[in-house]
C-alpha cells in the first residue's frame, strides 16, 4: 500500500530522518511513536503531501484509498453536521441520481431503447446495492452515536461547534468513507473514556490499515499490530504492539550496549599496543597492523545508547493555613444555557479530583468557571482568599503565535534574563533549538511544555489541569503524574487516559455525567 525508499529530511542543521526504508503492506495496524519534538507530525505531513521530503521516495499503491484525519482543515461550517456526515457518499450518491434519471428515461423510452436502459439501470442498481446505500442513514447514525456526535443534533449547524467537536465530526465522516489505508494523528485527544473504548473496538475489528500517532499507551496495545519507532535519526519498525516493542527494545540497547562496550575495550587495547610498539621496528609490523585493524573499528564503531532526559516538572507551592481550599454548592455552569447543575463538592488542601464524564458534558467549563473566566448560572464558589491558582488550559493560546519560545515567556516575565528563561524552558524538556523557533511551528507537545513552564515558575497553592497530557510523550506524563503526587497543594485536573490517573495517589472522582 505504501513504500518508503531511503527518507532523508531535516530541518536546517537538525537531522529528523537519514535514509529510512520502510512499508505498509494490507491489515498492517501501526502506531508512530516517539517524543516531542521527533518528527512523528513531519513524517504524516510528508504521508499526505503537505511537506516534501527532502531526498527520497513515498510510493503509493494508485488502488488503495486513503484518508487522512486533518485537526486543522477547514470544512464547510455552513452545513449541518448530517450534511456534512452525507457527503463521505458523494460518490454513490451520484449513482444514485444517475439511477432516478435513467429510471425517468425509461418512462419515454422507445422499444429499441428500453433493453440497454433496464441493463444500465440494473447496473447502477448492483452498485448502490452493494455498497449498502439505502442502509446510509444507519450508518451514519451507529458511527455518529458511537462517537458522540448526535449528542450535538445532527441539524446543528457545524459553525456552532468548538474546535474538539468538529475534529470528532470529522474522524466520524473518515471513518464512514471506509478507506484501504486511515492516517490518524492523536485521535483520542478529543475523546472521553466511552468513545474512546468505541473506536478502540472499531479498530480492532477494521479490515482495513492504518497508521495512527498517539501517546496513549493503553490505545495502541490494544489496536496496532506494529510500532513505528522515530529514534536517532531511523524509524524502526517493531512486531508487536507497544509493550511488546518496549520489551524488544530494552533488549537491543541492552544488546548494542554490551558490543559497543566491548568494541571500547578492544580499541583501546589496539591504541596502547600502538602508541607502545609504533616507534620500535622489531614490532612496527605488528603495530601498522594493529593500525589498520584500529581504522576498521572505528568505522563500524557502535554508540552507546543513552537515553534522553526526561523534563523535570516541579509546581512552587504557596502555603496556605486553611484546609478547606474550595466549596461548590449546587452549581450550574454553561453559557446561554446550563450544560450541568447540582455541582456540589469540597476540596481540602492537598487534595486531588479528577473531573470525568462525556465530551461535551462540560469539563473544561467547569474549570473556567471556577478560575473566574465564565460566570456561573447559579449556585456558589466558595473559595479560600488566599488560593492562588496555576492553570493549564486544554486549547493553548498564546499572547503571539509568532513569538519564540523564549519570547513568550517573557511577555509573563520581563524582568527575567534571556539565560534565566532558556534554563526554566529546558527544565520543562524545551530544546535549545526549539526555544528559538515560533510557538507556531512547535509540535503539540513542545507548546504543552511551554505551558507547563509558565505555570511551573509561578508559585500557587491549587492546580487547575485541563487535559494536560494530551500530545505528552510517554515520559513526560509519568515525570507531570509524580509532580502532581508532590505538589502540597490541592489538585483538580480532567483527563480521558485512565492509564495517567491511575499514576495519581488517592485521588477523588467527580463524573459530571451524574449531575447532566
Amino acid at each position: 500500500m505504501l513504500e518508503i525508499k531511503n527518507l532523508n529530511h531535516g530541518f536546517g542543521e537538525r537531522v529528523l530522518y537519514k535514509n529510512v526504508n520502510l512499508r505498509i503492506n494490507k491489515g498492517d495496524k501501526i502506531g508512530l511513536v516517539g517524543e516531542n519534538g521527533s518528527g512523528k507530525t513531519t513524517l504524516i505531513n510528508m504521508l499526505n503531501g503537505k511537506l516534501l521530503c527532502d531526498t527520497g521516495d513515498i510510493i503509493w499503491d494508485k488502488k488503495g484509498k486513503v484518508g487522512y484525519l486533518d485537526q486543522f482543515a477547514n470544512i464547510d461550517r455552513s452545513q449541518t453536521i448530517y450534511q456534512y456526515l452525507e457527503s463521505a457518499f458523494f460518490d454513490l450518491m451520484q449513482t444514485e441520481e444517475e439511477f432516478n434519471k435513467v429510471n425517468e428515461t425509461m418512462a419515454t423510452a422507445s422499444e429499441e431503447e428500453l433493453p440497454k436502459l433496464m441493463k444500465q439501470s440494473g447496473e447502477l442498481f448492483e452498485e448502490l446495492d452493494e455498497h449498502n446505500y439505502y442502509a446510509i442513514p444507519s450508518e451514519i447514525n451507529k458511527i455518529a452515536s458511537g462517537l458522540g456526535v448526535t449528542a450535538f443534533g445532527l441539524d446543528t449547524k457545524i459553525d456552532t461547534l468548538s474546535g474538539g467537536q468538529r475534529v470528532k465530526l470529522m474522524l466520524v465522516k473518515l471513518l464512514l468513507e471506509k478507506p484501504e489505508l486511515i492516517i490518524l494523528d492523536e485521535p483520542t485527544n478529543f475523546l472521553d473514556t466511552q468513545h474512546i473504548e468505541w473506536l478502540t473496538k472499531y479498530l480492532q475489528e477494521y479490515k482495513g490499515s492504518f497508521l495512527i500517532v498517539s501517546h496513549d499507551i493503553e490505545f495502541l496495545n490494544k489496536v496496532v499490530n506494529i510500532i513505528w519507532a522515530i529514534d536517532m535519526q531511523n524509524i524502526l519498525s517493531y512486531p508487536g504492539n507497544y509493550d511488546k516493542y518496549v520489551k524488544i527494545k530494552e533488549e537491543r540497547i541492552n544488546q548494542q550496549n554490551k558490543q559497543a562496550e566491548k568494541q571500547q575495550q578492544v580499541e583501546e587495547k589496539l591504541k596502547d599496543y600502538i602508541a607502545r610498539n609504533g616507534v620500535r621496528a622489531a614490532t612496527a609490523k605488528q603495530a601498522k597492523s594493529r593500525e589498520k585493524a584500529l581504522e576498521k573499528l572505528q568505522e563500524d564503531k557502535l554508540e552507546i545508547i543513552k537515553e534522553s532526559n526526561p523534563p523535570e516538572i516541579s509546581f512552587k507551592y504557596k502555603n496556605i493555613d486553611n484546609t478547606h481550599m474550595l466549596v461548590v454548592k449546587n452549581l450550574s455552569v454553561g453559557y446561554d444555557k446550563p450544560l450541568i447543575t447540582g455541582i456540589s463538592f469540597t476540596l481540602l488542601n492537598g487534595g486531588k479530583m479528577r473531573i470525568s464524564g462525556f465530551n461535551g458534558v462540560g469539563k473544561s467549563t467547569l474549570l473556567k468557571t471556577i478560575k473566574g473566566q465564565i460566570e456561573q448560572l447559579s449556585g456558589t464558589i466558595n473559595i479560600n482568599k488566599n488560593v492562588i491558582l496555576g492553570y493549564y488550559e486544554q486549547d493553548h493560546k498564546f499572547s503571539n503565535p509568532e513569538n519564540t519560545a523564549i519570547e513568550e515567556v517573557a511577555v509573563f516575565y520581563p524582568k527575567m534574563t534571556d539565560k534565566e528563561i532558556r534554563s526554566h524552558l529546558a527544565r520543562a524538556g524545551l530544546s535549545t533549538k526549539k526555544q528559538m523557533q515560533p510557538v507556531k511551528s512547535l509540535s503539540g507537545g513542545e507548546q504543552c511544555k511551554i505551558q507547563l513552564c509558565l505555570i511551573m515558575l509561578e508559585p500557587c497553592n491549587l492546580l487547575l489541569l485541563d487535559e494536560p497530557t494530551n500530545h505528552l510523550d510517554i515520559k513526560a506524563k509519568e515525570v507531570l503524574a509524580e509532580a502532581i503526587n508532590k505538589f502540597k497543594g490541592g489538585v483538580i485536573f480532567v483527563s480521558h487516559e485512565n492509564e495517567f490517573a491511575e499514576l495519581i495517589n488517592n485521588y477523588k472522582e467527580i463524573n459530571l455525567a451524574e449531575f447532566n
